[in-house]
């Protein structure tokens, strides 16, 4: 049986992974600035002011503010997929005149090229935050969503690792080049995935989601029952929302809603002040600065960032295996505390080396790269990933496009702030005001994640629905919350087929009991809470049966 279920998501698994391709292309364009910054100057033959610098890093955030807004229809009107395609179209063309400058053209001012181009880069990346969530969270089944969705931080930290790398040996224009392979690799696979079936259920297309849900699931010919089943179940939560028809109105006032963005939003505040977008966007000048100006904290020019970019891409290895076995809580609270402690000691090295002329021993000199590796270590086994995957999963499909364009747009506008402002802050207070401020902010985080976030571990979208409002306990044990949306006992007993065969007298007694007491008390964890005379159907094999988890 386990070796037929691992069969049966090969396709799914092959279907997120290309996906995921997109998100290495995010990763490429939100680190190109970290080895290409330093040396502008010399790579366009004109002087770039820090100002100008300072823009250039930032816009992308700016043109991913913009992204979430404009996909928010396209994700309902041209789909998951297509709305992810031509989205990487449009972060090739931004590679495109991105790397124009390079040629040194003397008809078109490069700063101009540059701010253009990388603000396109930012819409690119803010319509894939937005969307691959999503689309992860719709094709994935109960056990495998907290993993898959879990894997952006993975593909992620690889086009950074790819840009750090590659950075080091090419020159302007060939970097840009370079750049435009993994959006290519993600046409060549994505183009023949299949679409999100909870989009063509909505689009009334339930040929084609049944052949979609077929394709993913790797159901064989006779299985069209099991692809039906699927089909009337995303029937059924789409049937739930179907009556709140402004989503602008519901993600306010419906309860479930208004939590989901609670958490989301709150996920992603302490997501974006653990400064991350700062290290990365500004590795190599934060290590440059803690130590002499040829060499990043004792280690030769661009190995630190790739040092730092490594361990993005090995830690985030073990985030499926995390989330698999914990669930998405633990993972985040332990990630939250570790950032902290990270970002503490790279606050306090900072203090330390301020203090005194000169460096300390080649030992002192390699706190800070420690303190971010341990930091990024941290940061990529929850906080990277997870709250991506908790807002593809926290809202129902009525609101699921809006809720995730406001997120994400929250997220970028954040990230501007602070990749803007932290040269200026660093400069006037002291490098180590901004990251105590981050390690603070880890702290906050943590406090947030252990009183609001809700162990969805096992939980199908419906079932995290009933939690948000209320339906179900969040603390409940599956069978309980399986027990509790069936309604009533006797139904759950019926259901088994077990007791189809009972003497009359059993049937009788079932009956009347159904007759004095149409709607049976809901189960709880505490069966002493039920009135005496159903003890005997708690207690029952059947009972024991339906409810096996």
């Amino acid at each position: 049986m386990s070796q037929q279920r691992q069969r049966s998501r090969l396709r799914l698994y092959l279907a997120a992974f290309s996906a995921n391709l997109s998100f290495t292309s995010c990763g490429c364009a939100m680190a190109w600035t970290s080895p290409v910054l330093d040396n502008l100057d010399k790579s366009l033959g004109m002087e770039v002011s820090t100002s100008s610098k300072s823009w250039i890093g930032s816009l992308i955030a700016v043109g991913a503010i913009c992204g979430p807004l404009m996909a928010n229809k396209l994700l309902d009107r041209v789909g998951r997929r297509w709305t992810l395609i031509l989205d990487v179209m449009l972060l090739i063309l931004s590679w495109v005149i991105v790397g124009l400058p390079g040629l040194r053209l003397t008809f078109v001012d490069p700063l101009s090229l540059l701010y253009f181009g990388r603000f396109l880069s930012g819409v690119a990346v803010g319509i894939i935050f937005m969307s691959l969530p999503v689309y992860i969270a719709e094709i994935s089944d109960v056990e495998s969503r907290g993993p898959l969705g879990s894997l952006n931080e993975l593909f992620i930290a690889f086009g950074f690792f790819f840009e750090y790398v590659f950075g080091s040996v090419t020159t302007y224009l060939q970097l840009a080049m370079v750049s435009t392979a993994i959006p290519l690799l993600f046409l060549a696979t994505f183009w023949w995935m299949p679409e999100s079936p909870h989009f063509l259920v909505m689009r009334g297309r339930k040929a084609e989601a049944l052949k979609a849900i077929k394709w993913i699931r790797n159901y064989a010919d006779d299985e069209d029952a099991a692809a039906e089943k699927e089909a009337q179940e995303i029937q059924a939560l789409l049937d739930d929302t179907k009556d709140q028809s402004s989503p602008c109105r519901d993600l306010v006032m419906v309860k479930g809603n208004r939590r989901a963005l609670l958490i989301s939003c709150g996920l992603i505040f302490a997501q974006q002040f653990t400064g991350i977008n700062v290290v990365q966007f500004y590795t190599q000048s934060i290590l440059e600065d803690s130590s002499k100006p040829q060499q990043a904290s004792g280690l030769p020019t661009g190995v630190a960032p790739m040092l730092v970019g490594g361990t993005q891409f090995f830690s985030s290895i073990l985030t499926p295996i995390a989330t698999r076995l914990f669930g998405i809580k633990i993972p985040l609270l332990l990630s939250a505390l570790g950032a902290a402690i990270g970002q503490g000691a790279l606050g306090i090295y900072f203090v330390l080396s301020d203090m005194e002329e000169g460096h300390g021993s080649v030992a002192f000199e390699l706190i800070p790269v420690i303190s971010m590796v341990f930091f990024m270590a941290s940061f990529c086994i929850g906080l990277g990933p997870l709250p991506w995957a908790v807002m593809g999963e926290m809202f129902p499909p009525n609101v699921k496009a809006l809720s995730s364009s406001v997120v994400s747009s929250f997220c970028f506008l954040l990230t501007f702030i602070l990749t803007k402002f932290f040269k200026i802050v660093s400069d006037e207070y002291g490098r180590h005001s901004p990251i105590f401020f981050f390690a603070f902010c880890c702290f906050f985080g943590l406090i947030f994640i252990a009183l609001t976030i809700p162990d969805t571990r096992g939980m199908t979208l419906q079932e995290i629905q009933d939690v948000l409002n209320g339906r179900t306990h969040r603390c409940q044990s599956p069978a309980v919350r399986r027990v509790t949306q069936t309604g009533s006992m006797i139904q759950i007993i019926m259901r088994s087929g077990l007791l189809v065969e009972q003497p009359d007298h059993s049937k009788n007694l079932l009956a009347s009991e159904e007759e004095q007491h149409p709607m049976i008390p809901m189960i709880t964890d505490n069966k002493h809470e039920l009135p005496a005379k159903h003890t005997a159907i708690y207690n029952s094999k059947a009972y024991k049966e339906a409810t096996k988890v």
